[in-house]
C-alpha cells in the first residue's frame, strides 16, 4: 500500500461499480427482452406470450428491485437507526 493511495480498496470499489454499474442495467435489459413477446401471431393478430420466460422476466425485475432497495436502506442505515430506532444492515447503536 502506498501513503497516498490503497490500491486494495480502490479495485473493491472499482470491482462492485462494475457490477452493479454495468450489470444491473444489463440484467433489467434482459428482464425486458424475457418480457417480449414471441413475434408469432394467431388468427386473431395477438402476438403469443411465453408464460415461462415472462414469468422469469418478472423475477428478474424483483431481484432488480430487492437489490435498489437493499442499496438504498444500507445507505440510510444509521439515519434510520438514529431517527426511526431499527438497527439494520450493521447500523451503528449509540
Amino acid at each position: 500500500m502506498n501513503h497516498w493511495f490503497n490500491y486494495e480498496a480502490t479495485s473493491k470499489i472499482l470491482i462492485f461499480s462494475v457490477l452493479a454499474g454495468a450489470g444491473l442495467p444489463a440484467l433489467f435489459a434482459v428482464g425486458v427482452r424475457l418480457q417480449a413477446d414471441s413475434g408469432q401471431t394467431t388468427g386473431t393478430h395477438t402476438p403469443l406470450r411465453r408464460t415461462v420466460l415472462t414469468a422469469l422476466g418478472w423475477m428478474i425485475f424483483a431481484i432488480i428491485l430487492a437489490v435498489v432497495v437493499i442499496g438504498v436502506l444500507y445507505i440510510a442505515r444509521d439515519f434510520i437507526a438514529h431517527h426511526i430506532g431499527w438497527h439494520i444492515l450493521g447500523a451503528k447503536t449509540k
